[in-house]
């Protein structure tokens, strides 16, 4: 091994060389054809696609298609790159890298490498691992990229076979991880799934599979158990009590926004501590313990949660319609769980109104009916889905921990990989190439 002379490189073997970019290869910038919305620079039968910053995702490898295509007068004022070059996202996705398997034209966005003999597999690998950008800014956010930064950026380079090998070995060991990964992240889809039947049953049908059932009248419930009526939730819930902090701007105060629920945990996972002087004009709504809140704005992501103990007497959003039980007739769990059921979600969603930002009011929400059991067995429900979704939740939390763990295990590998740090087998005759130092 030897001193790479380069910081987050570190070692590397000694037969490898440390190249700037720009000696491997001239940078050049992607060029956008002036004007973008006259026809004469679009061709839907173009030969050469073109490439937009939307067109490249943080999860892309390969570039396969387009929706545009330029004909040859915007391709000639363009930068056209043939299959199989390496191309860089210096915006959007910055510091992203990508390989066209297709005939294409790049956007001001991107940066290529132009006459390069270096493995783009491997290459592509250097550049998604990350480290050699730090300094630059924050991957994918705040990196400062230009063709000048790009060109100074130093990396390892092993023999050429070496690359070859390199990067098969990474194919094959990422494809591994990732296919962990995505059996991981299906698993969690259908215990979500699963989380949200139980309840939607449990809030429908009750939890005695003998009961005598009735129709409900309402197409969505069907039938529920012969005890249980349906009420419009006005009937049995308050609205919450208005306060505006900036009245009192020196008065502290927690603020629940609109962006503050989990749609998937159905809980608060942020809030603002705020001074009056600083409060949004939406900062209106008081909340207590117990109480559902239940988001108007796009309603179909379910952005709907249970206000905990430490949030009491909070204000949140006038984006939230705030539902309170009246205690002696409705168990706020049980009213939280009725809320983010399917059934009463759709419900509601069936009343929004507008396009491009979708709403409801807070009286559509509560002129809802929803299915009342007697208050006892209100509590039943609301103890037994607190019980059974609290252990599909545990399961989700694991999953994502073995999520993390592996992206982590990926990255670190690339890093291992590409800096010489463990053996790579030889992709011909899986011999191992020298053991270039430890193991991760």
């Amino acid at each position: 091994m030897k001193d790479s002379g380069v910081e987050w490189l570190g070692e590397i073997p000694a037969h490898w060389d440390v190249k700037r970019v720009k000696l491997l290869s001239s940078v050049r910038r992607g060029a956008s054809p002036r004007p973008i919305d006259d026809p004469i620079y679009f061709d839907d039968e173009g030969e050469y696609a073109w490439v937009r910053i939307a067109d490249v995702t943080a999860s892309d490898r390969y570039l396969t298609k387009t929706t545009q295509r330029l004909s040859d007068t915007g391709k000639a004022r363009s930068v056209p790159l043939e299959p199989g070059e390496l191309f860089l996202s210096i915006a959007g996705s910055v510091g992203k890298p990508i390989i066209t398997q297709i005939k294409c034209c790049i956007h001001d966005g991107f940066v290529y490498f132009e006459r390069l003999s270096e493995d783009r597999e491997f290459l592509y690998y250097i550049f998604s691992g990350g480290e050699l950008y730090k300094g630059l800014g924050k991957l994918g956010t705040q990196l400062n990229l230009n063709t000048e930064t790009v060109g100074n950026i130093s990396i390892p380079l092993p023999p050429l076979h070496e690359q070859r090998a390199i990067a098969a070995y990474l194919d094959r060991e990422t494809a591994r991880i990732d296919s962990l990964i995505g059996e991981t992240e299906a698993l969690n889809v259908l215990l979500r799934e699963k989380r949200v039947a139980l309840i939607s049953r449990a809030v429908t049908k009750g939890l005695d599979a003998g009961a005598e059932m009735k129709e409900s009248g309402v197409e969505w419930l069907g039938e529920i158990p012969k005890g249980w009526e349906v009420k419009p939730l006005y009937t049995v819930t308050s609205a919450a009590d208005k306060r505006d902090p900036s009245q009192e701007p020196d008065t502290h105060f927690r603020y629940i926004d609109v962006s503050s629920i989990s749609s998937e945990q159905h809980q608060i996972t942020a809030f603002e501590e705020l001074m009056g002087y600083d409060a949004p004009t939406r900062a209106r709504n008081v909340v207590f313990e117990g109480d559902t809140i239940f988001a108007t704005v796009r309603p179909y992501l379910r952005n709907i949660a249970l206000i905990p103990i430490e949030l009491h007497d909070s204000i949140c959003s006038t984006g939230y319609c705030v539902l309170r039980a009246e205690r002696i007739k409705l168990e706020s769990r049980y009213l939280f769980y009725s809320c983010i059921s399917a059934g009463f979600v759709a419900s509601v969603v069936a009343h929004q109104q507008g396009v491009s930002y979708p709403a409801v009011s807070d009286r559509v929400v509560r002129r809802q009916v929803f299915p009342l059991p007697p208050l006892h067995e209100q509590r039943v429900i609301a103890s037994y889905l607190d019980r059974e979704t609290a252990k599909i939740d545990a399961l989700i939390a694991k999953n994502d921990e073995l999520i993390a763990l592996l992206r982590e295990k990926r990255s670190a590998l690339i890093s291992a990989a590409v800096t010489g740090k463990i053996a790579i087998p030889h992709v011909d005759d899986d011999k191992s190439l020298p053991h270039f130092g430890g193991g991760i």
